[in-house]
């Protein structure tokens, strides 16, 4: 009877722990999923000149990003864009140039994120978690200090010919916030979340095998 009982633990201990590392492995798979995502976003906010722009109280038109902006140079013409990363002296001021830097390096370790997934078939889950968790958590803190550090270059002639003569440092002007902005604040959240929920799904990774299974493998192994 005492034998039985024990047999009837075991295999409800193999059911319980295989639903586990079934749903822990599901997780995984959608955290990797919303990395890549988080590196699309990443790549869409460095590139897109939408960080800032006119309004209608502004007297010109155009809009801005962290390395290239456009304006229109007359009512109904097309706008002239401006600023090329490669070209560093075509940056507006060191504020951009910093901004454009730190979330260019954001990009890079999303992708250095994303290179370790390889490394699954190689070391065990954990560790890879943990390692991708510290690339994330640096990336966030690189667009944190960007959407801090961003508004300090918006005292340029440049933008102030947008914005107004009122705008300033840290001082937007007539001009707003536009959409890439606003989504580099959310993948601050994004990175942050991301990380908590690799450092967590690496705490509590489960072993492919229960204790009481492994001891019965070497047993039968003897």
């Amino acid at each position: 009877m005492e034998y039985r009982e024990t047999e009837y633990n075991t295999d409800l201990t193999k059911v319980h722990h295989t639903n586990y590392v079934r749903n822990s492995r599901a997780i995984v798979v959608l955290w990797a999923i919303f990395t890549c995502i988080f590196f699309i976003l990443n790549v869409v906010v460095w590139i897109q000149p939408q960080w800032i722009g006119d309004t209608g109280d502004s007297a010109v038109a155009g809009f801005f990003g962290l390395y290239k902006y456009c304006v229109e140079t007359s009512v109904g013409s097309d706008f002239i864009c401006n600023g090329d990363f490669i070209s560093w002296e075509s940056i507006l001021n060191s504020y951009f140039k910093a901004t454009s830097v730190m979330v260019g390096v954001s990009c890079l370790l999303s992708i250095a994120s994303i290179a370790c997934f390889l490394l699954f078939c190689l070391v065990n889950t954990a560790t890879v978690l943990r390692i991708c968790a510290w690339l994330q958590l640096m990336s966030g803190l690189l667009i944190t200090v960007s959407c801090i550090v961003y508004p300090g270059g918006w005292d340029h002639s440049q933008v102030r010919q947008v914005c107004g003569l009122k705008s300033g440092s840290y001082n937007i002007g007539e001009c707003g916030m536009r959409w890439g902005y606003a989504l580099a604040i959310v993948l601050i959240f994004d990175a942050f979340i991301l990380c908590i929920l690799a450092f967590v799904l690496a705490a509590k990774q489960a072993n492919l095998l229960p204790e009481i299974y492994k001891k019965e493998k070497e047993a039968l192994k003897d």
